[in-house]
């Protein structure tokens, strides 16, 4: 293996390790209003695991490459529809993930982290994967989805409704496995991100 490819297996678990703490002083310095303190902890990893970390192992004109939009095709449409709908129908099952919308202000923080983690978190979780290992599933698919979805307890846990966490981390590991799949197929991210995007609103609203 390449330094690349073992920096970016161990970048997995080195986001859990690095961005908890972040999460915990945030809410430690913020304790009235858990909400701020989520979105400011987003922004950071956003940056450095979003935007430092894959620029860093695969480069801006790989990434420019990846995320170009695409032509849709019947078959493609099929493909993004079918993670939205199923969002839409888990929304209705009792228990599931709700957030509280007590103003404007919070539904633009929440359609805010829907954009950037459908972005940010394609390209972290997906991108850096499908160019270092592009014929090992394992690597490509499998590792990095596992820790994605482990990587949502963080955030999800300064939510005070934190029962909502197991759902979240379930969720996330069904569109991980689900977006690392659609990459594989269309070898871009466009409709990854698209899926992540929409799926995100769905979800938040």
């Amino acid at each position: 293996m390449s330094r690349k490819q073992i920096f970016a297996i161990f970048s997995s678990i080195l986001v859990l390790v690095s961005m908890y703490p972040v999460f915990r002083l945030l809410a430690f310095l913020l304790p009235d209003n858990w909400r701020i303190a989520w979105i400011l902890g987003l922004m950071i990893y956003w940056l450095i695991w979003g935007i430092g970390y894959p620029v860093i192992t695969i480069g801006q004109s790989y990434i420019r490459t990846i995320i170009k939009p695409q032509k849709p095709t019947i078959i493609l449409i099929l493909l993004v529809l079918f993670p939205l709908l199923m969002t839409i129908i888990f929304k209705f099952i009792p228990g599931s993930i709700k957030y509280d919308k007590p103003d404007i202000f919070i539904i633009l923080l929440l359609i805010l982290s829907a954009f950037g983690n459908g972005f940010f978190e394609e390209i972290c979780w997906r991108g850096v994967y499908m160019k270092l290992f592009p014929k090992n599933l394992f690597f490509r698919i499998i590792w990095p989805t596992v820790f994605f979805g482990l990587w949502h307890y963080i955030p999800g846990s300064l939510n005070p409704e934190s029962s909502h966490v197991t759902g979240l981390i379930i969720g996330a590991l069904f569109l991980g496995f689900y977006s690392g799949f659609l990459a594989w197929k269309t070898n871009t991210l466009w409709w990854s991100i698209l899926t992540h995007i929409l799926g995100g609103i769905i979800v938040v609203l």
